[in-house]
């Protein structure tokens, strides 16, 4: 019986596509790092302080990503008042990295 040959060309963008997949098996903590990751990537760089408080806790059941400057609310919610649009920052980060944005009760 004579070996095959069998080669699989990837679809264009197949990598792209598979780093949008949720991770299969990883830690709470390791995927709460990957959407922090897309979430500072996605932050305005005007002075970098949000970016730099986006952070990832260990909790009792999980983990939680969470920005700590004082404007986080005002660039991920807006403010209306004055114009400023939300900009979600965080759930679209969940988003991208392929999960489902569960807000707290």
């Amino acid at each position: 019986m004579a070996d095959d040959d069998i080669r699989f060309e990837p679809a264009e963008g197949l990598d792209d596509k598979v780093l949008e997949l949720p991770l299969v098996g990883a830690s709470a903590e390791e995927i709460a790092n990957r959407i922090a990751e897309v979430a500072r990537d996605s932050a305005p760089e005007e002075t970098g302080e949000y970016a730099a408080g986006i952070t990832v806790q260990k909790t009792k059941t999980g983990a939680r990503v969470f920005a700590s400057d004082f404007k986080s609310a005002w660039l991920e919610f807006g403010v209306p008042s004055r114009g400023v649009p939300a900009r979600f920052i965080l759930r679209r980060a969940v988003e991208a990295a392929g999960y489902k944005f569960k807000k707290r009760s």
